[in-house]
């Protein structure tokens, strides 16, 4: 009987902790991209806040405020990188707001502004500190100096298209 009762418990204690490693296995997050188009699959659960859902093509609209989580490429908690996000001033923004002007921070370090004058395809590209990516992930955010209020055109708060947004490793 003593020897019965070992055997069980031996067996569920082999279950328990072969059960564990696959739910930990199973359960387990994709890796973080370091360059993420709009319309990539894996985008949402890297969009923290302000971005809303594709539209007609790879792009999304913004809003006044919103950001995004990146995973540093190799080298740059040594060498810094390259923030690039590639987006859009439509006809329709500009005509409301005129000029914007973008800034952003990357990891809590502040990024130079810039302005857009025009509407147009634009890159804002700004080297990123490497104390500013030592982690394994680093948050950006991003900020224009106006935005169309929610209501006065659609329901939402419209600010830009952006069509992707990467971490690029410094030449």
């Amino acid at each position: 009987m003593r020897r019965l009762i070992i055997f069980l418990a031996a067996g569920l204690t082999l279950t328990a902790s072969a059960c564990k490693r696959s739910a930990r296995h199973s359960d387990s997050t994709p890796e973080l991209l370091s360059v993420l188009p709009m319309d990539h699959p894996r985008a949402e659960p890297q969009l923290v806040k302000g971005f809303y859902s594709l539209e007609g093509g790879p792009w999304r609209w913004t809003a006044g405020k919103f950001s995004v989580i990146l995973r540093p490429p190799p080298g740059a908690a040594l060498a810094g990188a390259r923030l690039e996000l590639m987006l859009n001033i439509p006809d329709v923004v500009f005509k409301e707001l005129g000029a914007v002007t973008l800034s952003a921070t990357a990891g809590g370090s502040a990024l130079a502004p810039e302005k857009y004058p025009r509407p147009g395809d634009y890159i804002y590209a700004r080297d990123v500190p490497a104390g500013a990516l030592a982690g394994e992930d680093v948050t950006i955010e991003f900020a224009t100096d106006k935005a169309i209020p929610a209501g006065k055109i659609e329901k939402r708060e419209l600010a830009l298209i952006v069509t992707s947004v990467g971490l690029i490793t410094k030449p």
